[in-house]
Parts: C-alpha cells; structure tokens; sequence
C-alpha cells in the first residue's frame, strides 16, 4: 500500500452539516483575524520573501550658488552717473518720460509716476518724488540692499535724477547678475 503525503491529502470532512448555516471553505494560508483556524491536515503556505537587490548608486549634487543672507551695498554710488551715461542723458531731456520707463523697467504701470503728485519738497520743476521713494523702497527690500526709508527720502529729496539713474543701473546689474546676489 502507498503512503499518502499528508500535505496532498484531501480536507477532512465535516461530522454533520447543518442546512441553514452557510458553509465556508478556504484556501489553505494564514488568515489574520480569521474567524477560523489552519486545519492539521491542510498543506501550509509559505510566505515569499521579495528579494533584494542591492545596486550602487551615484548621487550628484548640484548646488547652485546661494543667496546671500545678510545686506548688501548698492551696486552703484549714488552719483555713479558716468557708469551709465545713456541714462543720464535720458533723465536729463525728459525727467517724465524717463520716470515712466523706468517705472516700467521695475515692474510697475508706467503711469505710477502720474498718480502721485509732486512733493511739496519738490524742485520748481515738480519732480513728483513720492513714487521714486516708493520704488527705490521696493527695489531695496527686494534685493537686500542696505539702508531705510529715511535714508531713500534723503536720496530722493537730495537728486532725484541720480536717485533714477542709480536705480536703472541697479536694475541692469540684477538681471546681468541673478544668482550672484
């Protein structure tokens, strides 16, 4: 007579089976929280294992200059004017046209210099300086330059051409150098 393999052997069958109960088979494994158990005579599931490959890897990092944190001077003095000329000798045929266009040049409407009115400081001319504070304002907290809002009024208040010149040089510095700053 042949020895059966318990592990190939037929589930044992139940004593009795009652009809209004329903009857539940399972494949053999484990079953966590099952309401039942492996039965001996079941063969047992073995859990696979994933393999694990193990690869080198070469990791590059690129890390692009960086910010720095504390102020910095402006790029250009005050009366630098003959580092740019072409600017100087715009503000100096038309003061108007020129504060649109640099207005504009700092992203913001070329109608900003109209809005506000001339200061009551303002040179006979009516060189409107409020604007001008306001974007030397902007341009310096942007960029972490050194100073105070005291200290753009001054500017401002003291030249304000050269306060235009500076900032369009500031400006074409900013974008020849955008991750120097």
């Amino acid at each position: 007579m042949s020895k059966v393999d318990p592990a190939f052997s037929s589930p044992p069958q139940p004593e009795a089976v009652l009809t209004n109960q329903p009857m539940h088979y399972a494949p053999p494994g484990y079953y966590p929280n099952a309401p039942y158990t492996q039965h001996p005579g079941f063969p047992q599931m073995q859990m696979m294992q994933p393999i694990q490959q193990s690869s080198n890897t070469t990791v590059v990092i690129n890390q692009q200059p960086q910010r720095r944190a504390g102020p910095r001077d402006w790029s250009t003095g005050l009366f630098g004017c003959l580092e740019d000329v072409s600017s100087c000798m715009g503000v100096y045929c038309c003061i108007p046209c020129y504060a649109c266009y640099l207005a504009v040049e700092l992203g913001e409407s070329c109608c900003l210099p109209i809005c506000f009115p001339p200061c009551e400081c303002a040179p006979a001319c009516g060189t409107p300086t409020p604007w001008l504070v306001a974007l030397r304002v902007k341009v310096r907290e942007a960029n972490k330059i050194q100073g105070s809002i005291m200290g753009d009024c001054m500017a401002v208040c003291c030249c304000p051409a050269c306060v235009m010149c500076q900032l369009k040089r500031e400006n074409d510095f900013i974008r020849q150098h955008p991750n120097d700053l």
